[in-house]
């Protein structure tokens, strides 16, 4: 092969590798020769870092360096002290100048001093993601704003840590512990630039933020604020009829009824809207009615957990919008098999369905979805009462049909999801955990039709054993089996026809030994992330025989973490694998 690619000029290898799906296909070619290695180096964009990832090389300026063109940094998967990896990449100066993006989420503070060191030497951050950080208050807000004036994306949603929601609370000590409008308030005029920005779970924020947003930051075109409760129709509102350029609005927990006015504005202030999220709210059909007549450029509909309007509303709305590719109506509780069948006419142009919890729903609803949106791509039909009705439509077919969700459907059997391999040949992603009536001969026979699976979820699922002996999976990377009767002969099984797997799930499997483990490390040779939590029969001396016996191994959740000592710990980072608790 090394011989065979110098035939080719590295720029037509270079197209052709723009052209993989998955990252883990690049990192295949990387090994077959020093040419494909550094190319492949300069087309990585994003790279993410784990605790692992620093043991091996040391430092985060070696992975700089080796990746020139790095776009966006991932540090959300970190668990040490982020400073001094912050500092690190600060230095690397000359081969940040292109980092535009930047995730420092799920920390337990903001790490103030990295941040500081880092600023002064990259100019061109433009995205910031601080989720899910447990101590964020308006002192981190005004930091920010200082240190990266150019920002046009951040976000600053669910903080973790509790605290009292009260008004009392938000005129006293609240910007010393959450963020509140103060800190919104002073965001917005120094990043006037802003163009989305997350404030969901931000529980002190009120309609104030939202009128500082859209007077000072005349570009705005996202802003997501679901789970704000002091946030009201009069902060919407003055967003919808500001931010010219909004594209994007998420917000949840209001109430929409045929009283409500002002969102008349739709029709006329926010015609660039593409993207409407409405979350466990009550809305009425009237409010649908004046969306579906503001003629808007949507794509993007979320209903998610809303009640209170009909049918009438919502095939009024779709009616309007047969352009949208993505819909999800999760536990929306009028929709039934009839009332999808006449809205699912609409659809044509979907990509992407989301009709989890929606229990009046069965197979009926996913065979006339396949049938009538021709360009759909993803269902997520999780606990439904799919498996409900003996429905099979011969004939019916979809071919781009990528990724199905059936979890939770405690009907489906194997009859069911054969049908739905029948329809969907082409699935690289299938869902079926906690569907109780499936037996592995129902898995079985769907990857004989589905043999180009790369992600296969079959979480408590007592009926699986195994997946068979059949032919290779080649593109099988993830599979997680939590919970499930799956065991030693099935782990061999596996490791046969799994020869690519990245990722095992193995949490509370009570059959699975030293036995079946050594089979899946054998055959598998890229394995990379095990969790054996809870699994009885697997001891400290076999997964440290399972450990020291793949090099490839970055991460495993042993059985009882209360065994591992430090030195054990520190045993396992040396040979490249972290211990987590899961």
């Amino acid at each position: 092969m090394a011989n065979q690619s110098k035939d080719l000029p590295m720029e037509c290898w270079e197209l052709i590798f723009n052209r993989l799906t998955h990252q883990s296909d690049l990192e295949s070619f990387s090994l077959v020769c020093k040419q494909f290695l550094a190319l492949t180096n300069r087309l990585r964009l994003s790279l993410s870092v784990i605790d692992s990832t620093l043991l091996i090389h040391g430092t985060i300026a070696k992975l700089i360096h080796r990746f020139p063109n790095l776009s966006s940094i991932d540090l959300s998967n970190f668990s040490g002290d982020l400073d001094p990896v912050l500092v690190d990449l600060a230095n690397s100066v000359s081969y940040t100048s292109k980092i535009e993006k930047l995730d420092v989420s799920n920390r337990k503070k903001l790490p103030v001093k990295g941040l500081r060191e880092l600023a002064g030497n990259l100019k061109g951050l433009r995205v910031l993601n601080c989720s899910n950080v447990s101590v964020l208050c308006d002192y981190d807000l005004y930091v920010i704003a200082d240190l990266f004036p150019y920002l046009e994306e951040i976000d600053i949603s669910y903080p973790s840590m509790d605290y009292v929601v009260d008004r009392g609370y938000i005129a006293s000590e609240a910007s010393k512990l959450a963020v509140t409008d103060d800190g919104i308030e002073v965001l917005s005029v120094k990043l006037s630039g802003l163009r989305r920005i997350n404030i969901a779970g931000n529980h002190l924020i009120t309609d104030r933020s939202l009128v500082a947003l859209s007077m000072n930051c005349l570009n705005l075109e996202g802003v997501e604020m679901d789970d704000c409760p002091f946030v009201t129709l009069k902060g919407i509102l003055s967003i919808l009829r500001t931010c010219a350029a909004l594209s994007w609005i998420s917000v949840s927990e209001i109430r929409i009824d045929k009283t409500s006015s002002g969102f008349e504005c739709l029709a006329t202030s926010s015609r660039t809207l593409q993207k409407l999220e409405v979350a466990n709210s009550s809305i009425s059909d009237e409010f649908l009615f004046m969306v579906a007549n503001a003629c808007l450029p949507l794509n993007t509909l979320s209903l998610c957990w809303c009640s209170d309007f009909t049918l009438s509303g919502i095939s009024k709305l779709l009616c309007a919008y047969r352009s949208l590719k993505f819909v999800s109506l999760d536990e929306v509780e009028l929709l039934t098999d009839e009332y999808m069948n006449e809205i699912s006419q609409y659809l044509r142009c979907l990509a992407t369905i989301h009709l989890g919890g929606c229990v009046r729903l069965t197979n009926l609803t996913f065979f006339t979805l396949a049938r009538n949106c021709p360009l759909l791509e993803q269902v997520y039909m999780e606990n439904t009462g799919f498996g409900t009705k003996d429905c099979f439509q011969h004939g019916v077919k979809n071919l781009r049909i990528r990724d199905v969700n059936l979890s939770s459907n405690r009907y489906l059997d194997d009859d069911a999801l054969m049908n739905v391999a029948l329809i969907c040949p082409n699935m690289d992603f299938l869902d079926v955990s906690s569907c109780n009536c499936l037996t592995e001969a129902g898995i079985i026979s769907a990857l004989e039709v589905c043999n180009q699976i790369r992600n296969l979820q079959l979480d408590n699922c007592p009926g699986i054993k195994h997946i068979g002996k059949g032919a290779e999976l080649p593109n099988v990377e993830v599979i997680s089996a939590a919970g499930s009767a799956i065991n030693d002969e099935g782990l061999a099984m596996i490791g046969n026809r799994c020869s690519r797997l990245l990722k095992l799930n193995l949490e509370n499997c009570k059959g699975v030994t030293a036995e079946g483990l050594h089979a899946i490390v054998k055959n598998c040779r890229s394995l990379r992330d095990i969790n054996l939590k809870r699994c009885p029969q697997v001891s400290i001396n076999s997964l440290n025989s399972l450990v020291f016996s793949s090099s490839s191994l970055r991460r495993v959740i042993p059985p009882c973490c209360s065994a591992f000592t430090d030195s054990l710990r520190g045993f396992y980072l040396h040979h490249g694998c972290r211990v987590y608790s899961g």
